[in-house]
């Protein structure tokens, strides 16, 4: 209902393509949510073990393990298709959106975007690392300057791809004219 508002207010009429493209905002953000801040584990196993808590500040340490890989014999195909290397590409792939929807919709510029990105991404690996600020007993997942890298990565690569949704006249990516703008140019 408030979106409906708002379009009728900005644009002087509800267009559905625009409502599916604030519901597609919303619920990526609770993926987002969902993904990054939510246990990924049984909390009190996790406790336990204390596999949860920890901070890995190494930013190589995917290549190290690349590396392993390397010299255990895996081949090329192997070593791309590893957990970690689909784990720094699910990373990328994750703050992509986020890029997109910073430079597009809200018109930030491109260094404003990725910045307000890379806070974001490091709120959330605090936030992992704190088990939610105390909300959890222990942290319950791992933080990860690997992580920050990779989410700042996508949100760099989704900013630079916004200007071309816009061309594109995607929702929410384009403007369209306003109500007391008369016809569009």
């Amino acid at each position: 209902l408030p979106a409906m508002w708002l379009q009728r207010r900005r644009f002087g009429r509800v267009r559905p393509p625009r409502l599916v493209g604030v519901a597609v905002i919303c619920v990526y953000t609770m993926t987002l949510a969902g993904l990054t801040i939510a246990p990924a584990y049984d909390v009190a196993v996790t406790c336990r073990s204390r596999s949860g808590g920890a901070l890995r500040l190494d930013p190589f340490h995917t290549a190290a393990e690349l590396l392993a890989l390397h010299r255990v014999g895996a081949g090329w195909w192997e070593m791309a298709t590893s957990f970690p290397v689909l784990q720094v590409l699910m990373n990328v792939a994750l703050f992509v959106p986020l890029g997109m929807i910073l430079r597009g919709v809200f018109r930030l510029d491109a260094t404003t975007s990725v910045a307000m990105a890379l806070l974001l991404s490091a709120l959330i690996e605090v936030t992992q690392y704190t088990g939610a600020f105390g909300i959890y007993p222990c942290g319950v997942r791992i933080a990860d300057i690997e992580d920050l890298l990779a989410n700042t990565v996508g949100a760099w690569a989704g900013a630079l791809c916004a200007p071309l949704l816009t061309r594109l006249g995607v929702p929410l990516f384009d403007r369209g004219p306003r109500p007391d703008d008369g016809p569009a140019r």
